[in-house]
């Protein structure tokens, strides 16, 4: 179980080794690839998930991600308008379970175009923020604050594998 709580620290990681290790350059980027597959590894191989769930938990979150971010940019409601109605929405429509996920998927749609100038980044971390869900889910039930940090830990991944943390 602890292994899944690895991916948690993936923030504060990336935080700690922006801030301290701003000479290293690329050494700093291989240590958090590094600690980001090894927490994957280590949480997937923990796991026997079902692949099913899975896809639909990263396809639920993408669309989430997706919708919020042409919300907010294109059609220039903002990111907190734009994840309001998103939420709004997908409560209305959709199971509890898939509720959570799009709204997931709605953090990490609130991410700045400047950030996220390649429209293939925004997908993929919405579709990690999904399988960091089905990761997590059992060991942070009922923890406040899930959401917007698992939203930002997906952000951050793809982010430092892309080169734009840097």
């Amino acid at each position: 179980m602890w292994q899944n709580n690895l991916l948690i620290f993936v923030p504060l990681m990336v935080i700690c080794l922006e801030l301290l290790l701003p000479s290293l350059e690329n050494a700093g980027r291989r240590v958090i690839v590094s600690l980001v597959v090894i927490s994957f590894w280590t949480a997937l191989r923990s796991h026997q998930q079902d692949w099913r769930r899975v896809t639909l938990a990263s396809l639920t979150s993408l669309v989430g991600a997706v919708i919020t971010f042409v919300l907010a940019t294109r059609f220039q409601l903002g990111p907190m308008v734009a994840s309001g109605l998103v939420g709004v929405v997908g409560g209305r429509l959709l199971p509890e379970d898939r509720q959570l996920q799009l709204y997931l998927g709605a953090f990490v749609g609130m991410s700045s175009a400047v950030r996220f100038p390649h429209f293939a980044h925004l997908v993929l971390a919405g579709a990690l923020g999904g399988l960091l869900w089905e990761l997590l889910e059992a060991s942070w039930s009922g923890v406040g604050g899930r959401l917007g940090t698992l939203a930002a830990s997906a952000v951050l991944i793809v982010l430092l594998l892309s080169g734009g943390g840097w």
